[in-house]
């Protein structure tokens, strides 16, 4: 999991160059490609954020973050930052939903056994 964050923020780098190199090119519409690589550079580092809970152990937070980076990844990562992104927002949501479900060891029932003394 940790690997996969670090390839999407590699991924988020990749996807803002190209949405800046379509928006230099492209006149009328490479506002909107300068638009979509800024909010790329801010998956950049909302993935970054995102890592450093992960490995903080912060899952709920993270988990929240990669919402938002799933949605904003399928509008203006051209679909391929959403569409690593959401495999990854299932993982954390497992992890998540495993956590309550795992509660703490109840104490000892029974007493230990005795062993007679010779």
């Amino acid at each position: 999991m940790g690997e996969a964050l670090s390839l999407l923020t590699t991924l988020s780098v990749a996807i803002a160059g190209i949405n800046i190199v379509w928006g230099i090119f492209l006149y009328p519409w490479g506002l909107l490609g300068f638009a979509f690589a800024a909010v790329d550079i801010g998956l950049f580092f909302l993935s970054l954020k995102i890592k450093d809970l992960y490995e903080e152990r912060n899952y709920e937070e993270a988990l929240s973050l990669l919402k938002i980076m799933v949605i904003l990844g399928f509008i203006c990562g051209l679909v391929i930052i959403g569409a690593f992104a959401y495999p990854r927002y299932r993982e954390l949501d497992d992890i998540v939903s495993k956590k309550y479900l795992i509660k703490s060891a109840p104490g000892q029932i029974y007493s230990p056994p005795q062993f007679p003394k010779k």
